[in-house]
């Protein structure tokens, strides 16, 4: 991976200067300590730094130390003579952010990320300094000649600490898939996310927004699944950019695009979105719809509907009525009375680990059994105001069965009104894999980061007939 060289210091008299690894210092600390959401505190707090360079150090830096922190401090505790809990939670982020870069971050001097993170012992916690001097510069002589667990007798912990992920997701995938597909799974989750945007086509198409963006100097090239995706880096800040602004586009992962085209909603048709917030699938369903007909659009939080309804404004979107409202209840909307419904359902999201860098270390096991249940009565509530002839579409963010075919097979069982449609005739792209088609003639598809390149995404449809 690459990165910039340093993080760029101004002087004002009688003032330091915060320099990236001084912000990257505070985020860790305070997701670790408060149990912060990263990627909100980067959100907020990057835009402090005037260069972009050093925005992209700290949300590297971040996003690095976080995804990789147990495999850092596996290395690091080869050179202490306790465990990491032994120290500060400061402490523990500078020796993290140093080993981070000296092991992940080739176009960082080694001798660059020791001093800096020298200084930052210094200045945040004095009597430490040597100490992170020491280890440091041992991480540095030592590399990657590892002594990692062996992989044939321990395989669950190997990938764990290799990888940086819990031993209990570790072990679920590795039962399932076995060692060199789980290693696959687990190295994807640790790349960087592409940033994919859905072209705005009530407002231009994707050909000329990609046009509008190359002359802009942004690196962006059309997507492989969906007809309105680009894929886009170098382009510093998104909200920044006239295009965005002008609601051209908005960022929406490709594999989530999948579910708006999925459900396939006509002009003037009803459609009904019960989990909507915060408007990404809701406002592309708004676009198929050349914004005709009317969109009922519900969240249980009524805090995330105004996320909704400006997304809505800024792409110039009127049909979308957002309402409060438990997805288990729907109050006020009748049965059979719409004409496709989207239940983007509530889950684990260990689909887009590589996505959210935090994530991994805020999630328990036990979850996986409180979500079923939520679905499966979201699901059956929603089915209730699908017409006759109407269409049902069931979606999350994660990779693991329980969540997923358990749960529309469970609905399937006790809705013989309802029956699956297969998906190769309705998917926007060609499915290549013979398992891949197969599932998706029965009205299911799971799509994985390590095989198809995408977040970890769910998709089932369903027809009442009845």
């Amino acid at each position: 991976m690459s990165e910039t060289k340093s993080e760029t210091k101004r002087t004002v008299p009688g003032v330091r200067t915060r320099t990236a690894r001084d912000l990257a210092l505070d985020i860790l600390t305070r997701v670790e300590k408060e149990g912060a959401y990263a990627n909100i505190l980067l959100q907020h707090q990057a835009g402090l730094l005037p260069d972009p360079r050093d925005r992209q150090l700290v949300t590297a830096l971040v996003n690095g130390v976080l995804k990789h922190r147990l495999t850092l401090d596996y290395a690091l505790r080869q050179h202490l003579r306790g465990p990491m809990s032994n120290f500060d939670i400061v402490v523990r982020g500078i020796l993290r952010l140093g080993a981070f870069q000296l092991l992940y971050l080739d176009r960082i001097p080694a001798a660059a990320a020791v001093s800096e993170s020298v200084e930052l012992a210094k200045r945040e916690a004095a009597k430490f300094a040597s100490l992170v001097n020491g280890v440091l510069r041992q991480v540095e002589r030592q590399g990657w000649e590892i002594s990692w667990p062996d992989a044939r007798r321990e395989p669950v912990r190997y990938l764990s600490v290799r990888y940086s992920h819990p031993e209990w997701m570790v072990r679920r995938w590795w039962k399932r898939w076995g060692l060199a597909e789980t290693e696959k799974l687990c190295q994807a989750n640790n790349e960087p996310a592409p940033t994919w945007i859905r072209a705005n086509t009530l407002k231009n198409s994707p050909e000329e927004l990609l046009a509008r963006l190359q002359a802009a100097g942004i690196e962006a090239e059309h997507g492989e699944r969906v007809p309105e995706s680009l894929r886009m880096a170098g382009f510093g800040a998104l909200e920044r950019l006239s295009g965005f602004q002008e609601g051209l586009f908005t960022v929406q992962d490709e594999s989530s695009q999948l579910v708006a085209h999925l459900l396939a909603p006509l002009p003037g048709e009803q459609v009904l979105d019960v989990c909507s917030a915060p408007g990404g699938k809701t406002t592309h369903l708004a676009q198929l719809m050349a914004d005709q007909g009317r969109i009922l659009a519900f969240d249980v939080h009524e805090h995330k509907l105004p996320f909704v309804a400006a997304l809505a404004e800024r792409l110039g979107i009127h049909i979308i009525q957002t309402h409060q409202g438990d997805a288990r209840e729907l109050p006020d909307v009748e049965a059979k009375s719409q004409d496709r419904v989207l239940v983007d359902a509530p889950c684990s999201g260990l689909g887009v680990l590589r996505r959210k860098s935090d994530l991994r270390w805020h999630k328990q096991e036990e979850e996986l059994q409180v979500f079923p249940p939520l679905q499966l009565a979201i699901l059956e509530r929603a089915a209730e105001t699908v017409k006759i002839g109407g269409e049902l579409v069931y979606s999350t963010c994660t990779i693991e069965p329980e969540e997923n075919f358990e749960v529309a097979k469970a609905f399937r069982n006790r809705h013989p009104e309802f029956i699956p449609v297969d998906l190769t005739e309705r998917l926007p792209f060609h499915l290549t894999d013979d398992g891949d088609r197969k599932q998706a003639e029965k009205g299911m598809l799971q799509l994985l980061p390590h095989r198809h390149g995408t977040d970890g995404f769910f998709l089932a449809k369903f027809k009442r007939i009845v």
